[in-house]
C-alpha cells in the first residue's frame, strides 16, 4: 500500500505530456540540471523561477470513510510553461506561452485520470503570467498548478 500518489502523479504527468506531439522535447522533469538554454519548456515539479524555493508538490489527506482504511488525497503539482526569445517583442512570446499552456490543458482533458487507478481526477487549477525583459530578450512564464484528487 502506498502512502501517497505524489511520485506516481509527477511521473504520469511527465510521461503523458512528453508523448504529446505539440510538447515533444519541451517537457522537463523538475528544474533544469544544465545551463543549456531552452527556448521553450514545460516544467513539471518546478515553477520555472531559478530564484524560487523549489517546491514541487503539496498534498493533504483525510479519511475516505470510517472503517475503509482508505484516504482521499488532494495533490497540487507545481508546474510552469516558460518561453524565451532573443527579441524584445512581448506579444509573440506571450502568445506562444499560452499556446503551450493550451497543449497541457488538452492533454489533461483527454485523460484526467493520468492513467492512474480510480478514483483519480486531474485538472489545471491556477496560473499566473510573468513577463520580463532580460539582457538576452523577453521571457514569459506561467507557473501553474495541476490539482489531483485521488485515493490511497
Amino acid at each position: 500500500m502506498t502512502e501517497t500518489r505524489v511520485p506516481a502523479i509527477i511521473n504520469a504527468l511527465v510521461t503523458l505530456l512528453s508523448a504529446d506531439p505539440g510538447l515533444a522535447g519541451k517537457v522537463v522533469d523538475g528544474p533544469p540540471v544544465t545551463n543549456d538554454p531552452l527556448n521553450e519548456a514545460v516544467f513539471i515539479g518546478y515553477d520555472g523561477n531559478p530564484e524560487g524555493d523549489g517546491q514541487a508538490a503539496e498534498s493533504t489527506q483525510e479519511w475516505a470513510g470510517i472503517g475503509q482504511r482508505k484516504r482521499d488525497e488532494t495533490v497540487q503539482i507545481t508546474c510552469a510553461v516558460v518561453v524565451w526569445r532573443g527579441s524584445t517583442k512581448v506579444q509573440p512570446v506571450r502568445q506562444r506561452v499560452y499556446e503551450l499552456l493550451g497543449e497541457v490543458g488538452e492533454v489533461l482533458r483527454a485523460d484526467p485520470s493520468l492513467g492512474l487507478p480510480p478514483p483519480t481526477l486531474a485538472e489545471m487549477a491556477s496560473g499566473q503570467l510573468f513577463q520580463s525583459q532580460r539582457q538576452s530578450g523577453i521571457e514569459c512564464r506561467i507557473p501553474f498548478v495541476v490539482a489531483v484528487k485521488t485515493r490511497v
